[in-house]
């Protein structure tokens, strides 16, 4: 696991020097390109890690093609009455492309007349063969269960494929377009940063590794990032993790939490966002005041800011290199993946092959 989350920067510095282009996502999909501004509604069906990537894949759909994306439980989907059209997109998630609840999913919509889409880090899987149009992640083999690389290679497919959709609509300016590619180019030399920032990282190990319980908690795409965590550690350090919408944790579900119970809040500054950010940190803090649980935050901005908030001031503050908001989900997420490895090693868990698990569920 740990040598995979070490390969991410290369592998994502790979996939952007080959589609990240001047003026333009070098992908090509002409069946979809007459397609793209009649889209009705995006449907995103995955499992498991999958469907954290899903979930910051609709924000990213929404912002930059304006159009409607809903992220669903592939083995849910597979098994609703649907009303699908020739004017929906279901996109599939699946590492594999063999897994039995997402292809039951895209089979499904195939019957129900919409436009299927699939992303696999497999040419040769049902999944990537059975849709209509399809992308390879691109993200080398992964032997270890728990998804590092080819989840971070997912992601950044997603952002690909979303702002494709955008140009394909004009629905993306090119100042918009240059701020975006300067942000992707930053990614691998940054992560890169947060790879090798271990006493930061075990900071976080020494407070949550004892603990039962743990909850993590972001807005917007972090949410995505924080359901990520959770799963991640659950794989590997077997500890009851879970991520909430850092809002919705206020109502009704921050009763579960005392002085035994760690809170990760995600508190990130977008330059368009400071509503966002005060909003957050107004929510941290409410969770702090109601029922002082050992609080970390990570943060973009300076320890500072927090270490003069009364009630944040005794946080541990852990911060990632400064970046546009939207990109900042793979600064989370690889953060924790390295969080969650330190972690199980001083539990003295089974990394790699993690009790009760496989790399596909090929069963529904």
């Amino acid at each position: 696991m740990l040598n995979e989350i070490k390969e991410q920067p290369q592998v994502l510095k790979e996939l952007i020097e080959k589609f990240v282009k001047t003026d333009f996502i070098d992908l090509k999909f002409p069946e979809l390109d007459k397609k793209i501004a009649s889209l009705r509604n995006i449907y995103i069906v995955a499992s498991g890690s999958s469907r954290n990537v899903g979930i910051i894949a609709a924000y990213a759909f929404e912002k930059y093609s304006r159009i409607p994306a809903k992220v669903e439980f592939a083995s849910e989907f597979a098994h609703r009455e649907l009303n699908l059209t020739e004017s929906d997109l279901v996109l599939a998630i699946s590492q594999s492309g063999e897994t039995a609840d997402t292809l039951a999913a895209l089979k499904k919509a195939k019957e129900n007349g919409a436009i299927t889409f699939a992303l696999t880090n497999n040419p040769n899987s049902k999944i990537h063969k059975l849709a209509d149009c399809a992308m390879i992640v691109g993200a080398g083999e992964e032997k270890s269960i728990a998804a590092t690389k080819s989840l971070t290679a997912q992601l950044i497919n997603i952002y690909f494929l979303s702002l494709y959709f955008g140009l394909t609509k004009k629905a993306i300016d090119i100042d918009l377009w240059k701020s975006l590619t300067s942000e992707l180019k930053k990614l691998p030399v940054n992560l890169q940063k947060i790879i090798e920032n271990i006493d930061e990282i075990e900071q976080v190990t020494e407070k949550i590794k004892n603990s039962k319980n743990l909850v993590i908690l972001g807005r917007g795409i972090n949410y995505g990032s924080a359901c990520e965590a959770a799963l991640k550690i659950k794989e590997t350090c077997y500890i009851d993790a879970n991520g909430f919408p850092t809002g919705e944790f206020l109502h009704g579900y921050v009763a579960v939490v005392d002085e035994a119970i760690p809170v990760i809040s995600i508190i990130h500054k977008g330059k368009r966002s400071v509503s966002k950010f005060k909003l957050a940190v107004g929510n941290t803090e409410s969770i702090k005041i109601k029922r002082n649980p050992p609080m970390i935050i990570f943060t973009n901005v300076s320890k500072s800011e927090f270490e003069k908030n009364e009630t944040l001031k005794d946080s541990l503050i852990i911060c990632i290199p400064d970046c546009h908001e939207e990109f900042s989900a793979f600064y989370y997420i690889v953060l924790f993946q390295l969080i969650a490895y330190k972690t199980a090693l001083l539990l003295g868990r089974e990394i790699e092959k993690p009790r009760g698990l496989t790399k596909a569920v090929t069963v529904e």
